[in-house]
């Protein structure tokens, strides 16, 4: 019989007046990785902390390695043996990375710390988990991938029982989550336990063991693996998986909205691409090389080392300074990033159009026909004094909707469903719908595929800088078969 590692019985936590979590029930097993799959994120912050640590609850038992740690009736606000990977790396920056795993580790009692030492101890890991990573690299210099497996190897050593990964896919590459893949069922097979918390059903799937569906911060279903198919998702979110109607021309473009041929830069290893008149080309950047590259080179109008760039028809060498005026950009996490919290919902709309002509936005008549032909779209909230109280929902339409009233010829769109629930997924594969309807070209710059292909209608992958293959909406299937 499998050893528990954690259990989470009725618990209710409530915050400010706020259910965060509902009768949550969460049962992990030693060796097993769990998928936590949020239908919106509802309780999923109040979930992490509550495993790391035994805050007060309403209702309810938690028990960590078989033993009650946390009840209603008393809450010792102790921390439970768990490490997160996230985004937000909790290493030491300026320190190295045997320092991170060994020297910052409770019961590390030595005065004099032999470098030598460190690095034979920390070989015998990396060899186990067969990766290279130097002992003595100061953390700032790793990669995000590098950082997640020097927090894999700190839990190891540490001898964490319980991992939280949380939503990986969004900050590394295809190509390394396969890799961190891999080694979570290294450490699973070891007697490591993983809670893998994502927002995309099909990636949890390709790891996990198990997975609760969660909504509201109540546990909808825990799914075995014989359930492990769309049809059984479907049922608790009958809205997502209907179809927009958004993706799908079937065949290459015929009218190039932008054109590269054979572009090299830093990153760019004769890169080239179309993308035509309201069509959604999803560039998959594999190896998380290329996307910042293409993105600085459009955005301030600088030029490619090598190749040509054409918007429009129109060369992007000779007249880059007007032609960059035609491009809009979407960056990843646009509603903290993007908008300004202070200008009123109008304001934020209307802020693109200086692109056209300065001070446009300021013309009342102007401002009054915007009013007009949005009020029907986003309702009330254009009449916001500022943008505050608004819901993720709301600054996500004002995001879209802003590009959709510049009309750009080209939309680029970095990582656009990051952190996205599952219902805001959904809403933005509805807003670049729109968006696509209006002929702007939308280019969607991805390290990870989440929900790209609900909208796309090509699919091109890079890989090492260069175009490996390209994917019609036809041929979707066949991608996702060799995933």
């Amino acid at each position: 019989m499998k050893q528990e590692i954690l259990r989470l019985e009725r618990v209710t936590r409530i915050t400010d007046g706020v259910t965060q979590l509902d009768n949550m029930n969460l049962h992990i097993f030693q060796g097993e990785i769990m998928g936590l799959v949020c239908i919106n994120s509802h309780g999923k912050e109040a979930l992490v902390r509550l495993i790391c640590q035994n805050l007060p609850i309403h209702y309810g038992y938690v028990y960590f390695q078989e033993q009650l740690v946390n009840n209603y009736e008393h809450s010792s606000m102790g921390m439970n043996r768990v490490s997160v990977i996230e985004q937000r790396s909790r290493l030491v920056e300026d320190l190295t990375v045997a320092d991170n795993i060994f020297v910052l580790r409770r019961g590390f009692k030595k005065y004099l710390i032999e470098p030598r030492v460190l690095e034979r101890q920390l070989r015998r890991f990396t060899d186990d988990f067969g990766v290279e990573i130097d002992a003595g690299a100061p953390v700032s210099q790793l990669s995000f991938f590098e950082k997640c497996v020097v927090e894999l190897l700190r839990a190891v050593v540490t001898g964490v029982k319980l991992v939280v990964i949380r939503d990986i896919s969004n900050f590394i590459s295809a190509a390394d989550l396969v890799k961190i893949h891999r080694l979570l069922r290294h450490c699973a097979a070891q007697g490591m336990s993983f809670l893998y918390i994502c927002n995309h059903h099909e990636e949890a799937f390709t790891i996990c063991d198990r997975v609760t569906l969660m909504e509201d911060g109540k546990a909808l279903k825990v799914l075995d693996r014989p359930d492990f198919r769309d049809e059984t998702v479907l049922q608790f979110s009958c809205e997502f998986f209907r179809g927009s109607g958004a993706g799908g021309h079937g065949e290459a473009p015929r009218d190039g909205a932008l054109s590269l041929s054979g572009v090299v830069t830093d990153q760019m290893r004769g890169m080239s691409f179309t993308a035509g008149r309201g069509e959604c080309v999803v560039l998959l950047d594999m190896n998380n090389t290329v996307l910042s590259d293409l993105v600085r080179l459009l955005s301030r109008g600088a030029q490619p080392q090598e190749g040509e760039i054409l918007v429009g028809g129109e060369s992007w060498a000779r007249n880059a300074r007007r032609l960059k005026k035609q491009l809009g950009f979407v960056g990843e996490d646009p509603i903290h990033t993007s908008l300004f919290r202070e200008m009123s919902y109008l304001d934020n709309l209307c802020f693109w159009l200086d692109r056209r002509e300065p001070a446009l936005w300021l013309n009342s008549a102007i401002r009054k026909s915007i009013v007009r032909e949005y009020e029907p779209l986003v309702g009330a909230d254009i009449h916001a004094p500022d943008i505050t109280g608004l819901s993720p929902a709301s600054l996500y339409s004002l995001v879209y909707y802003r590009a959709h009233l510049l009309h750009p010829r080209v939309l680029f769109c970095v990582q656009p469903f990051s952190g996205a629930d599952m219902y805001l997924r959904r809403h933005i594969i509805d807003l670049i719908g729109q968006v696509k309807a209006r002929g702007t070209a939308v280019v969607l710059l991805a390290v990870s595929i989440s929900d790209c292909l609900s909208v796309a209608d090509r699919l091109l992958v890079v890989e090492q800088g260069r175009l490996k293959r390209e994917y019609l909406s036809s041929e979707f299937p066949l991608f996702r078969a060799g995933q």
